[in-house]
């Protein structure tokens, strides 16, 4: 096939694998994708509760996705205040220190970004994963 498109063009065969180079799609490296992500977590070992293990790596990346969707301080708030950085729940001053605002700041981000999160978008998207 590549010959025929070769000859009927005109170009050489250097030519035409650089144009085909050039036309595949660019990725950015910082970009997730969801494939990638679930053959991350297929490579869980298959052993007794390696479904329910799976399942919940799934939901953990989904939750990540969904709270870097919010700005960055909403989401560091969210992610302290519900221990969902490994490192137990804090309370708004032990934020407010973290981040060197006030207690009503960090309310204020929490609200906010408690309401995006229940978002029906949001929602439906973390719904898939909870089983």
């Amino acid at each position: 096939m590549e010959e025929e498109i070769i000859e009927k063009v005109g170009i050489s065969i250097e030519r035409y694998r650089e144009v085909m180079r050039a036309s595949k799609p660019v990725l950015s490296l910082h970009s997730r994708h969801k494939t990638t992500q679930e053959e991350l977590i297929s490579g869980v070992a298959d052993v007794d509760g390696g479904d329910d293990r799976r399942q919940s790596a799934l939901l953990r990346l989904a939750l990540d996705d969904v709270l870097d969707s919010l700005k960055p301080k909403e989401s560091l708030v969210v992610r302290q205040r519900f221990g969902l950085d490994g490192k137990g729940d804090r309370t708004l001053g032990e934020i407010a220190g973290n981040l060197n605002i006030s207690r009503e700041m960090v309310r204020k981000h929490e609200v906010k970004a408690l309401m995006k999160l229940k978002h029906p978008t949001r929602v439906d998207y973390l719904r898939r994963y909870v089983v």
